[in-house]
């Protein structure tokens, strides 16, 4: 009998221990969240990032940025030949290129209402 209770008592022992350490991860997650929304904030007081801060500036790969800047496609800088460097406002220029043109709300009503139409659905919220 006085085996089983050892026993348990090192069971309940070794369950304490993984509940304070599944506390702990549940803590660090929290702080790796906190960490990536000071991360992001640093992003927006810089002016000049680096090749890393760049790609997750832009939420693109390293892969992806080092073809880029290879085909001279994004304005970069190369100070000392080696080292890659982004300008900020240059950067977000470069993302807003190319914008999309959308359609009005007069448009897209229109066209769901012809559609609409042509499916013989009434429907009186697409005026």
């Amino acid at each position: 009998m006085n085996k089983r209770i050892a026993f348990m008592a090192r069971l309940n022992e070794r369950l304490s221990i993984v509940e304070e350490a599944l506390n702990k991860i549940g803590k660090l997650d929290e702080l790796k969240q906190r960490l990536l929304t000071l991360e992001k904030n640093l992003y927006l007081s810089k002016k000049v990032l680096t090749f890393e801060e760049a790609c997750s500036y832009m939420g693109i790969s390293e892969s992806l940025l080092y073809k880029l800047t290879a085909a001279k496609e994004v304005p970069h800088y190369k100070p000392r030949g080696k080292m890659l460097y982004f300008d900020k406002e240059e950067l977000d220029s470069w993302l807003l290129q190319n914008k999309e043109p959308y359609k009005s709300v007069n448009k897209a009503n229109r066209f769901t209402n012809s559609y609409h139409n042509e499916q013989g659905i009434q429907n009186n919220d697409c005026k």
